[in-house]
């Protein structure tokens, strides 16, 4: 069976051939080289991404490992962001907790925030390798099925379509097709794993 590299090198070429498509495409039908620009490089990034996504489901994988260094960051931002966005209010909820139960705090509610920050990004961070582990299963499990990838591509071009509903119809169709050669970069992987069989 093939390894990273092999699918990397097919997911390029894959990409060079998407991009090409999908620019030509949104440029006959909407005549905005930016736009056809912008496509273009999108449709390249998703298919290679979906060219090396199967392997998730592999402990010692190289998407595996990028997967999970990026979903860590992701969470990490994603924690610190939103207790950003609420300070003032857990700063509150902090003081209320604390002077229930101490006449004069020893620390302050901002450290306490920011330590409750720091725990609840690390407890997330460490809960991403489990999550893969329990949402991909085993290996060559669904991830390498192509109807199962087809309606997860489906499932991500419609939920895109539906954000997008308030954008110009160039720009959203644009999203969507970029999303949707997420799926011909599967079937790149899937097909040099030969099981594109019926």
């Amino acid at each position: 069976m093939p390894n990273y590299p092999t699918h990397a090198h097919w997911g390029r070429i894959g990409a060079v051939v998407t991009a090409l498509v999908v620019g030509a495409g949104l440029f006959t039908g909407f005549g905005s080289p930016l736009l056809a620009g912008g496509g273009a490089l999108g449709a390249a990034a998703a298919t290679f991404v979906g060219s090396v996504f199967p392997d998730i489901d592999h402990h010692r994988s190289i998407p595996r490992r990028k997967a999970v260094q990026w979903l860590r960051l992701l969470v990490v931002v994603g924690v610190a962001s939103l207790v950003a966005l609420q300070f003032e209010p857990l700063v509150g909820v902090a003081d209320a907790a604390v002077a229930g139960v101490l006449d004069d705090p020893v620390v302050p509610s901002e450290v306490l925030v920011g330590g409750g920050t720091a725990l609840v990004a690390l407890a997330g961070a460490s809960a991403v390798e489990p999550t893969i582990d329990l949402v991909t299963g085993r290996h060559r499990g669904w991830t390498h099925s192509p109807p199962v990838m087809f309606v997860l591509t489906a499932v991500l071009a419609g939920v895109v379509g539906l954000l997008t509903t308030e954008l110009p119809v160039d720009r959203q169709v644009t999203a969507v097709t970029v999303v949707a050669t997420f799926f011909i970069g599967c079937l790149i992987h899937i097909g040099l794993d030969g099981e594109l069989r019926s």
